[in-house]
C-alpha cells in the first residue's frame, strides 16, 4: 500500500470530498460524528501513507547507490 502513491492521493482526496459532503448534509448528531471520524481517518491514512511512501522510496534509492 505504501508504494501505491496514486491510491494514497485518491484516499486523501476521497476523505476531503467525504468531509465536504458531510458539511452540506443534514443528519443525526451520532451519525455525523461517526462519519466525520471516518473521513478524518481516510485523510490521515492518506497523508501518513504519502509521508511513508517518500521515506521508503528515499531509503531504497539511497540503498541502491551504496
Amino acid at each position: 500500500m505504501i508504494k501505491n502513491f496514486p491510491a494514497l492521493v485518491m484516499l486523501t482526496v476521497a476523505g476531503i470530498v467525504f468531509m465536504h459532503f458531510l458539511s452540506v448534509t443534514e443528519m443525526g448528531l451520532f451519525l455525523k460524528i461517526t462519519l466525520t471520524l471516518v473521513g478524518l481517518v481516510m485523510m490521515g491514512w492518506g497523508i501518513i501513507g504519502m509521508i511513508l511512501h517518500g521515506w521508503v522510496m528515499g531509503y531504497e534509492r539511497s540503498k541502491k547507490r551504496i
